[in-house]
């Protein structure tokens, strides 16, 4: 009897055991279509459950749902509005009347700058800009500025290294709490996990604030790395400001020997385009802490005390992230592709791009501008560095110029555009900076900075390899194989 029921139960649990499978594959299938909206990413999310069964379930809801994205969402957009309004109402718009009184010089941007404006009430203003080469010039310059602090210092960092130039940043930071300096810090609890329990625990104790923008903890590894503040942002005193692709470590600075050149780019701003930093700093502020910013005289001083000079540059900043309503980074990336006429000079590590971008570069080049892409001849990511490859062959056929940077690693992200509009930010041109990152970066109009941008792009020109269409197309159909591959795994990073 025992038997008998052992052998009816055993197709029994089969059958039920294929039911319930069907049922959670089904239950995945629609969860991904709706609550995916890249759809090269959708794609790969179906393939993956679909082609792998139950493993390809397990991977998905492992490491392809991240679980705090509503409730930090929700959060963030409340955040986001109610700040903006409060910079609308405190914060006089000289946007019209700078593009009436600059209408010659700016004319070919115009579109361009009402286009920033209405995405995130982007004013533009009047800024002095210096352009810091590498780790060895943006480090001394900022240990200056913070040492001149009287009232508050804010920063945001994605990686926060425990090294020489991690320290030195932190003793000075102590000093001018000391002196009686407010000092708020955010930074990314993934990229600068190695600081928690050394200078995190060191800037507490001495009386700083400081909090993680996205909390890791190991039981929620998986799902919360999605979202990550890639932003490297320092505002003093509202007054001066810093941005660009330089982290805090080492090895973004060649005077420390760390066994690798490193090529990056930053920018030091004075003028009020810091208060729209300090803005966007203020939103990701109170979505990760409780003790909450408002808009207040002494965080957005009424006057930056500056000579109008020639030399001042119009500006924006650009903001994104997932408490955005739209692909800020990535629609600023097209506009100022479709709007270049004669150069497009872009440098950029991680380079994997969604089919606007790829088109605005065709497009670009076919048309006759002379479209320069440059990255790095070896990634630091493997995947990354040959999904970026996969898309070689379409933009070398239309005629875009790449560039393979081999005396180190490229990691600046900018753009030189007609030698009048330069970009200087945090961003990558791939799907994770455009949907799922915090960003920011600003855009100047101008020839001034413009030409020190494009000297240095052109003298980086002089450590790269050209690829030529003929002999990129000469390659094995394996290595092609393998590229395709990675750009269809690249989805899932």
């Amino acid at each position: 009897m025992m038997i008998l029921a052992t052998l009816l139960l055993g197709p029994f649990l089969k059958i039920l055991l294929i039911l319930i499978y069907l049922l959670i594959l089904t239950y995945s299938i629609i969860k991904i279509l709706l609550d995916t909206q890249s759809t090269p990413k959708t794609l790969a999310y179906l393939l993956l459950v679909i082609g792998l069964p139950l493993i390809g379930v397990i991977i998905y809801f492992a490491f392809g749902i991240n679980y705090r994205h509503k409730k930090m969402d929700k959060m963030g957009i409340a955040s986001q509005s109610e700040r903006t309004r409060e910079f609308k109402k405190n914060i006089a718009d000289q946007t019209g009347a700078l593009l009436k009184s600059h209408a010659n010089s700016i004319k070919q941007y115009s579109e361009l700058v009402r286009f920033i404006h209405n995405l995130g009430y982007e004013n533009l203003s009047r800024n002095e800009y210096k352009l810091l080469v590498n780790g060895e010039e943006k480090f001394p310059e900022v240990l200056k500025i913070l040492d001149t602090a009287k009232h508050f210092v804010h920063m945001e960092y994605y990686d926060w290294e425990n090294d020489t130039r991690g320290n030195q940043i932190k003793d000075i930071l102590l000093k001018k709490t000391r002196e009686g300096v407010k000092v708020r810090i955010m930074y990314d609890d993934y990229a600068s996990r190695k600081i928690k329990h050394n200078i995190v625990k060191e800037l507490k104790a001495g009386g700083v604030e400081i909090y993680p923008v996205i909390k890791v903890r190991l039981a929620q590894f998986a799902n919360r790395i999605n979202h990550r503040d890639h932003r490297k942002v320092i505002i003093v005193d509202g007054l001066t400001g810093f941005v660009g692709g330089i982290n805090i470590s080492d090895r973004y600075d060649n005077s420390i020997d760390t066994g690798l050149y490193w090529r990056d780019t930053h920018v030091k701003i004075t003028g009020a385009t810091v208060l729209n930093l300090q803005r966007h700093f203020m939103v990701n502020w109170n979505i990760c802490q409780p003790n909450k910013l408002y808009f207040t005289k002494s965080l957005f001083p009424d006057a930056i005390n500056q000579v109008e000079t020639d030399e001042m540059e119009l500006a924006q900043v650009v903001a994104g992230g997932p408490v955005y309503p739209l692909s800020n980074i990535m629609l600023t990336y097209f506009r100022i592709f479709t709007l270049a006429k004669e150069k497009l000079y872009i440098t950029n590590p991680y380079f994997v791009p969604n089919d606007s971008i790829l088109d605005a570069l065709k497009q670009a080049a076919i048309s006759g501008v002379d479209v320069r892409l440059m990255m790095p001849a070896k990634s630091d990511s493997a995947i990354v560095g040959a999904a970026s490859k996969f898309y070689f062959r379409e933009l070398l056929q239309a005629g875009v110029k790449i560039f393979m940077y081999k005396k180190g690693f490229v990691h600046a992200k900018t753009v030189v555009a007609d030698t009048n509009l330069s970009v200087v930010g945090t961003a990558n041109m791939d799907i994770r900076s455009f949907d799922l990152n915090f960003e920011i970066m600003s855009v100047i109009y101008g020839p001034t900075f413009a030409r020190q941008l494009e000297k240095v792009y052109l003298n980086d020109l002089n450590e790269c390899d050209e690829l030529k269409y003929e002999d990129w197309m000469k390659q094995g159909v394996f290595k092609q194989l393998t590229y395709a591959i990675a750009r269809l795994i690249s989805s899932f990073l």
